[in-house]
């Protein structure tokens, strides 16, 4: 097998992520860290001898993190439908290329986690230039479910607990019907909040393997937004960006000497 750490011949770097994207990004991991941590703190607050006012405060605070992450997510919303080619949908969704829909995103992801472990039977496997096979459902699950049901239920969990907008009502149901909903609703949102830590571990171990073993430069990928593509990534890359047309092309033009390669 082609060592995995040689660099690729006739590799180019090219603008894959765009900085709305990247701001995203980042600033997204950044609040979520925040929610995971002001979560922590107010759900253990007796095992850490907090009074019931810093607890409240950690509560609020979660809530205003909360609402910015609310609109982190209609930002990204936006990117999915308005962004370059590979912030938006098509991006995220399998592709078949004429195999059934599981066979496709079954045999997709066994690639990629072989690749990553080095025991792809490809001397030199193609890599996506967008995201890869696994990267796609995990942020599917997350795009689609959990991080909507986490928006669901912490304004109707606010608007419980403290009468916040947009339901401020909700704080005047009676107990038991008020406090077992308040429950239920938390429980949910810690179970999300969970869910997500589980994603953070799994993205950060699968950025980490990449790089120790392909050098891939994924990391710093969504630093400076360009990535380095082998010949048939960037035919790939050419393909996808044609299929968008000259509308989406903004800030991920192709790079210097792809038309001469």
């Amino acid at each position: 097998m082609t060592d995995i750490l040689t660099p690729k011949p006739h590799a180019r770097p090219v603008p894959v992520w765009e900085p709305g994207l990247r701001i995203w990004h980042w600033s997204n991991a950044l609040v979520v860290l925040l929610l995971f941590e002001t979560y922590l703190l107010f759900d253990w607050h007796k095992e850490l001898g907090f009074s019931k006012d810093t607890t409240t405060l950690f509560q609020k605070a979660h809530i205003v993190l909360g609402w910015v992450f609310v609109a982190l997510f209609l930002s990204r919303v936006r990117l999915l439908f308005r962004g370059d080619t590979f912030s938006r949908l098509p991006d995220l969704l399998p592709k078949t290329q004429g195999r059934p829909l599981w066979t496709a995103i079954r045999q997709d992801a066994k690639n990629h986690l072989l690749s990553m472990a080095g025991q792809s039977q490809s001397p030199e496997p193609v890599r996506e230039p967008g995201h890869d096979p696994v990267a796609r459902l995990l942020y599917l699950a997350l795009f689609a479910v959990v991080f909507p049901l986490q928006i669901v239920t912490g304004i109707l969990w606010s608007s419980l607990k403290w009468g916040y907008w947009p339901l401020p009502f909700l704080h005047a149901l009676p107990n038991p019907t008020g406090h077992n909903l308040k429950e239920i609703l938390s429980d949910i949102h810690a179970t999300g909040m969970y869910v997500i830590a589980g994603f953070f571990v799994l993205h950060i171990g699968g950025v980490v393997t990449d790089e120790i073993r392909h050098r891939s430069g994924i990391l710093s990928a969504m630093i400076h937004g360009t990535k380095t593509l082998g010949p048939a990534e960037i035919d790939t890359y050419r393909e996808r960006k044609g299929k968008d047309g000259p509308a989406s092309k903004g800030s991920s033009s192709p790079g210097p000497g792809l038309d001469t390669m």
